[in-house]
């Protein structure tokens, strides 16, 4: 299992929680290469259209354990106890309340560390 962990950035007079979620081993990795090549211009584009071809392509689904999105009971770190952010804390950390979108901006933006089950 992975651990896909967003730290929410700095904002003055403002304590935002770092979240993760939890994703299958490997996956998170080919699902930001594959979203990485849709993006890509010229002859990457090219070769990632040829990879896609053999390549199936990676579903969000098939990348996180589940869309729940945690949070340490502190806020920082990531070691104790796990709870489930606050709503309004999620929408003001990703300007959305749709657990799959901010499930993508974890995956796409966050750190991913292994973890030892």
């Amino acid at each position: 299992m992975e651990k896909i962990i967003y730290k929410a950035p700095n904002h003055p007079g403002q304590h935002m929680p770092d979240v993760f979620i939890m994703a299958q081993p490997g996956m998170a990795a080919k699902y930001r290469a594959q979203r990485s090549h849709q993006g890509s211009t010229g002859n990457h584009q090219k070769q990632a259209r040829e990879s896609d071809m053999t390549q199936p392509p990676v579903a969000l689904v098939d990348v996180v354990q589940s869309y729940e999105i945690f949070q340490t009971v502190t806020g920082r770190g990531f070691d104790g106890k796990v709870a489930r952010p606050a709503r309004a804390d999620l929408e003001a950390l990703f300007n959305t309340s749709d657990e799959q979108a901010i499930a993508e901006e974890i995956i796409m933006k966050g750190e991913i560390q292994q973890t030892h089950v």
